[in-house]
């Protein structure tokens, strides 16, 4: 459709930001498969974060018979309230909204369910660590915990605490990620060469840095620091391999050649400046 990307769809031709595009794709595909969100999120009956978070709770199941049962919830209670019973659910692996412990009178939205008998004792954590994050990011962060919990639970057999499921994600993701030859990664040491900026001439960007590969890899380009440089993402993505005006060539650091295309249509004919700078 003549974008480059989903990001650029939604700002020019939706004039959203991508995020809510997303989120409304998300909530749209989840109403294709439950009709009792869809007829309430198009009647106006749910706002945009209360069918996006019961979208997040019908994921996992199409089939629930409780959908209806938790639309109505979902007009009854508060976000923060409907937030934390889907996280319960997902944490105990039973949907239905009827097994949710009683919140006390007087509690506040948002508050644990400490004061329900239906609640399974578990061991006492004395320190809450906080996380920030775009919505649709927090969200897949605490259906995972939840998962997690649910599943260290099985295993050990007693309920499993939040700051156990936590130590087992984090456990996870240093296995995973984590360096296996140690030292430095390549990206960061070039960088750290380059100043931490884009090296192109005039642009002085120190943010979204990318290592780029002076000869590409698919020419036979090696991974030797020569053959990288500093490029910010405007000047990689879109100058260099995105059909653009900036050609580099040369060798890292101190022998690279610029060159940038100059179009002018003054006299009907197209005209190819070079720049060079070393």
């Amino acid at each position: 459709m003549g974008c480059r990307s989903f990001d650029q769809y939604a700002r020019e031709r939706l004039g959203m930001a991508p995020r809510k595009a997303r989120t409304l794709l998300r909530v749209e595909r989840a109403c294709q498969a439950s009709a009792a969100l869809g007829q309430a999120w198009r009647a106006g009956g749910l706002t945009l974060a209360q069918a996006h978070t019961l979208a997040t709770l019908f994921a996992l199941d199409h089939s629930l018979p409780w959908q209806a049962a938790w639309v109505a919830r979902a007009g009854r209670v508060t976000l923060r309230r409907l937030c934390d019973d889907v996280d319960a659910v997902i944490a105990s692996g039973n949907p239905d909204p009827a097994a949710l412990p009683v919140v006390p009178s007087g509690l506040q939205a948002g508050a644990p369910h400490k004061g329900s008998a239906d609640t399974p004792p578990r061991l006492e954590e004395r320190h809450r660590l906080s996380l920030w994050a775009p919505e649709d990011t927090a969200r897949l962060f605490r259906a995972a915990h939840a998962t997690v919990q649910r599943r260290l639970g099985r295993l050990e057999g007693r309920p499993a605490t939040p700051g156990e499921a936590l130590e087992v994600m984090l456990c996870h993701v240093n296995e995973t990620w984590r360096l296996r030859c140690g030292g430095q990664p390549r990206e960061h040491r070039i960088m750290e060469r380059d100043g931490w900026r884009c090296t192109v001439p005039g642009c002085t960007s120190y943010r979204n840095l990318h290592a780029h590969h002076v000869v590409f890899r698919s020419a036979g380009g090696a991974d030797s620091d020569d053959n990288l440089t500093t490029l910010c993402a405007a000047h990689h993505q879109r100058g260099v391999h995105g059909g653009g005006p900036l050609r580099i060539t040369g060798r890292a650091p101190v022998e690279l050649r610029f060159e940038l295309a100059l179009e002018t249509f003054a006299s009907g004919d197209v005209r190819v400046v070079e720049r060079a700078v070393a």
